[in-house]
């Protein structure tokens, strides 16, 4: 096959050409840090490091497009009919369709774009401040932890960029060459890098991270995430001369980085260190012997009324302050009664539903009594033509009044996806079929035959990442390194690099063209 080939830029400086801010990323800047004023004392560092996380959870990132709705409209998860869907949600149409050039999959792709290198320039500004002014941090493990936390963040984004706008991971026809931002604001034109050098400075940044997490991360082998949730106000909770180290689960901490990296690796294709990074993760213990985290139980999936959100199993999740004003509108997914045939009405006119029928499909040969993500995580709405769309419960906050809080969380990483990678990267099918077997009956099913073929064992893989992740946005990328063709509810859509491959913002720099 003949490879077609986009040149990229090394550096717009050895050309002359000069770009104005406005010319390579056309957003504004949330705020103006300044590295010779805000990290004069610790309290500077601790809440440029909180804005970060609050780039993250923003609707134009995690909150809502890189989780629940765009992400998974690519994937074609959501049942879309131009003719229902009102202004809110239409987008996700034209995105199920792989239609970049719509007016709103524009703004919608613009905004992904433009929230992950805003919050990368962010990420680099605390970067600069640690290098520059990091003896204002009063404790030396608290200083490397807040590094270590930059440059996994940075990593981190600059992974969904590489999985968003980046070139097919296996075997490319089309090269696209993408900035890896190492800037501080949005004056400083990023150097723009081939796939090859891109991995490369991430796998750098990985590795950077994890070097000042290990040691110093209260997460790395002391205490566990209950131990160090803060807000957790019982008996396990510990004091640490910062306090700024608690609340791991929702920071960058080191098993998390671990377990993103586990994620980048099988992206890439490299199964033997996905499979070890994964396995390290899933085996990792703390210095009292216990695991450092644990599949979750049914108990994590609540019950009628409460929210599911983020389970005991994440590694990494999002706190979202007014999730329950995001995911209510979005996905209703409300409290249901079989026993009193109450079915909770959703509007398809503002609501992102399955289609009943994908939702059979998708729960095939499941038994609705056992699996717990069949009993707990979706609900039988209606339309108010009585027509039947499910909906999923995941995101749903229960709030008794008005003045009750709707806060939430959105998982970024869980153990669940480390148990797949090691499952699909196993060197055998009979340990394959065993690590398979320790995930199921967390999920309330239990196992008894062996995989008998890889394309048995893929065929399952393929309906897990569906079930398990749905709203959570990895289906995407699932297709994507795969180079699947045909999407598992849009089979009359056909996939191609052009489908995998979004366009870079029109107002953006590009030295692709």
């Amino acid at each position: 096959m003949k490879m077609k080939y986009i040149s990229y830029l090394v550096s717009v400086v050895l050309l002359g050409i000069t770009v104005s801010c406005d010319d390579w990323l056309d957003i504004e800047q949330d705020t103006e840090k300044k590295v010779d004023s805000m990290y004069d004392n610790y309290s500077g560092f601790q809440g440029a490091l909180a804005g970060c996380y609050s780039d993250l959870a923003k609707t134009d990132l995690y909150g809502t497009r890189l989780s629940m709705s765009n992400i998974e409209s690519l994937a074609g998860l959501w049942y879309t009919n131009i003719e229902q869907m009102g202004e809110a949600i239409r987008e996700n149409y034209y995105f199920t369709l792989h239609d970049y050039n719509n007016a709103g999959a524009v703004t919608a792709i613009k905004s992904i774009y433009g929230g992950l290198y805003n919050t990368i320039l962010e990420v680099n500004n605390v970067l600069k401040g640690c290098k520059e002014k990091g003896h204002n941090i009063p404790f030396h493990k608290s200083r490397a932890v807040i590094e270590g936390e930059a440059y996994a963040l940075r990593a981190f984004c600059h992974l969904d960029v590489l999985r968003l706008f980046g070139q097919m991971p296996n075997n490319p026809v089309t090269k696209v060459s993408l900035p890896y931002s190492e800037t501080t604001n949005l004056d400083e034109m990023p150097v723009y890098y081939t796939y090859e050098k891109f991995v490369e400075k991430l796998e750098s940044d990985f590795e950077k991270a994890l070097s000042l997490l290990k040691d110093n991360d209260p997460a790395y082998s002391d205490y566990s995430y209950i131990q160090l949730w803060a807000s957790k106000g019982n008996h396990e909770a510990v004091s640490l001369e910062d306090d700024f180290m608690m609340d791991r689960r929702y920071r960058m901490n080191y098993w998390a980085v671990k377990a993103i990296q586990a994620r980048m690796y099988l992206y890439l294709g490299n199964e033997q260190k996905a499979y070890d990074i994964a396995m390290e993760v899933i085996q990792a213990k703390l210095s009292d012997g216990r695991n450092v985290v644990s599949l979750s139980s049914e108990k994590d999936y609540g019950t009628t009324g409460t929210a599911f959100t983020s389970p005991s199993e994440s590694l990494f999740a999002l706190a979202i302050e007014d999730l329950y004003n995001i995911s209510i509108p979005l996905l209703a997914g409300g409290e249901t009664s079989s026993e009193s045939n109450y079915y909770m009405q959703v509007n398809l006119k503002d609501n992102l539903v399955l289609e009943k029928r994908w939702f059979l499909d998708l729960f095939d040969g499941i038994d609705p009594a056992i699996d717990i993500r069949r009993k707990r995580m979706w609900s039988q709405t209606i339309t108010s033509q009585k027509f039947e769309y499910p909906t999923i419960r995941k995101y749903y906050i229960y709030k008794a009044n008005d003045d009750a809080l709707g806060k939430g969380e959105i998982p970024i990483v869980r153990l669940s996806e480390m148990y797949l990678i090691a499952i699909e990267t196993a060197k055998t099918l009979t340990e394959a079929t065993q690590l398979y077997s320790t995930y199921m009956e967390s999920k309330g099913v239990a196992l008894h035959d062996t995989f008998t073929s890889k394309e048995e064992l893929k065929k399952a893989l393929e309906k897990e990442f569906r079930i398990e992740f749905f709203a959570e946005g990895q289906m995407f990328y699932y297709y994507k390194r795969n180079n699947i063709v045909t999407l598992w509810s849009k089979p009359d859509i056909r996939m191609s690099e052009t489908e995998y491959i979004l366009p870079l913002p029109s107002t953006e720099f590009n030295p692709n063209k």
